[in-house]
């Protein structure tokens, strides 16, 4: 098909469609006309509808029929793309009311293994090629389908040159680049799917906290407050690397990073490098950005209440927050603590804002803003030996304290002096704790 037809085609689109702030661009019609060019050209219909196929054995009017695909976090329970699948586009859509008045993103999970089959000029391949059979999702007429749409926007993941229909969509508040370093800034909008919704897309900011240890690169996890062994490991990231856990996309469930210092591996910036997971489980990163200063030490928090932790650094006793994901200059700038204290991080007082905190020796110091001379609280856990930990250990939406002392956790159930509520032992004794956690 020329290139004459396509931009013909694009022109006539953009008058015609409902999608047409996607359809102006060749390479995104381009795709569509290469998957379905005889339904797209002489219809005046959606690129969804042109390459969707129809449902079966659903009573008319059901979302299955819509043409649209469903909710990741509808099918696996969690608002990010499954196993087996990348982020290959993303769209904005205005007004929704979800966002405080903001843009909501919907990014398309495609799956990511074509079996070896080639795409040609649409970028994507047959559905004969991927484990991703086509229908409504989890076989429920209510839900809208899964695996049924053949087509890919094109701002994220380039690199990759084939990939499969869309399993599910991912919705957040979050822009698409500080979800998945690959993605573009290249503009799309629909605005008809502004008021797309499910519960599972606003979870709880209550997550239950457990245990893990990383030794060298491995990611040990226990889901359970007890003695035991892991439920799930896994490696990333390369010994000597500092690792983090953190719901970087608001999706209620905390996933893996590490922090990177300025001359370890290829990414030689002389700023400390943050290689971040967007979904559980090994991988490579999904957001790469640099922030901070060698020496620096990494922290993590919902600083602004938001539902989406982001990046910070603390500097002697100087801390740099950011409510993004993003480099650039701190958008919170304080000063709290003394040199040698250890910088925690919770929500203390249980608003939904993560706020600092120092341990220094058994003492807890701990803000409840971000004002250093405004409200604190303070108290004395022990031992003064072990590495601080926080968590919400309780489920009861207020971060806690604990230690993590040669493979022992020590946790507390209040912020009061005293001694641990629990101890379990887990993890490699010359590990470094980390804190993970899900909404319950």
């Amino acid at each position: 098909m020329s290139t004459r037809l396509v931009d013909a085609a694009a022109g006539f689109l953009s008058r015609t469609t409902s999608r047409r702030g996607f359809l102006r661009r060749a390479a995104i019609v381009g795709s569509a006309l290469a998957a379905a060019p005889a339904a797209y050209v002489l219809r005046p219909n959606s690129a969804y509808s042109a390459i969707v196929t129809t449902c079966a054995n659903c009573p008319s009017g059901s979302r299955c029929c819509g043409g649209y695909t469903e909710f990741c976090c509808t099918i696996s329970g969690v608002n990010t793309c499954p196993p087996g699948s990348v982020i290959a586009g993303w769209w904005r859509a205005e007004g929704s009311g979800y966002c405080g008045g903001g843009s909501r993103y919907y990014m398309d999970c495609n799956s990511s293994d074509c079996g070896g089959c080639g795409c040609g000029y649409s970028g994507t391949c047959s559905d004969s090629c991927v484990d991703c059979t086509c229908g409504c999702a989890n076989n429920d007429c209510g839900l809208r389908q899964a695996c049924c749409v053949r087509f890919r926007y094109g701002q994220c993941n380039q690199h990759i040159e084939c990939v499969g229909p869309i399993i599910c969509r991912v919705v957040t508040c979050l822009p698409p680049w500080e979800w998945d370093s690959s993605c573009s800034r290249a503009d799309a909008r629909d605005d008809n799917t502004r008021f797309h919704d499910a519960a599972c897309l606003r979870p709880s900011l209550v997550r239950q906290a457990y245990p893990g240890v990383v030794s060298g690169a491995t990611f040990a996890m226990r889901d359970a407050l007890s003695s035991g062994p892991a439920t799930e490991a896994y490696d990333h990231g390369v010994p000597g690397d500092i690792p983090l856990m953190a719901d970087w996309s608001g999706s209620g469930l905390e996933t893996a990073a590490v922090v990177r210092g300025a001359r370890h591996g290829t990414l030689d910036t002389g700023a400390l490098s943050w290689l971040i997971r967007q979904v559980p489980g090994p991988g490579a990163p999904d957001l790469i950005l640099s922030y901070g200063k060698p020496g620096d030490m990494p922290v993590a928090g919902d600083w602004n209440g938001d539902g989406v932790d982001t990046v910070g650094v603390v500097r002697g006793n100087r801390w740099l927050l950011r409510n993004h994901n993003s480099g650039g200059d701190a958008e919170i700038d304080l000063v709290f603590g003394e040199p040698g204290d250890i910088p925690v991080v919770g929500d203390w007082n249980g608003d939904g804002v993560d706020t600092p905190g120092v341990v220094r020796g058994t003492r807890w110091i701990l803000l409840n803003g971000f004002d250093p001379a405004g409200p604190r609280v303070e108290f004395d856990f022990g031992p003064d030996s072990g590495i601080p930990v926080v968590g919400d250990w309780t489920g009861e939406g207020r971060d806690l304290p604990g230690r993590f002392v040669a493979g022992s956790w020590q946790l507390r159930f209040s912020l009061s002096d005293g001694l641990a509520d629990r101890a379990f032992s887990f993890g490699d004794a010359a590990g470094r704790p980390v804190v993970w956690g899900r909404v319950p």
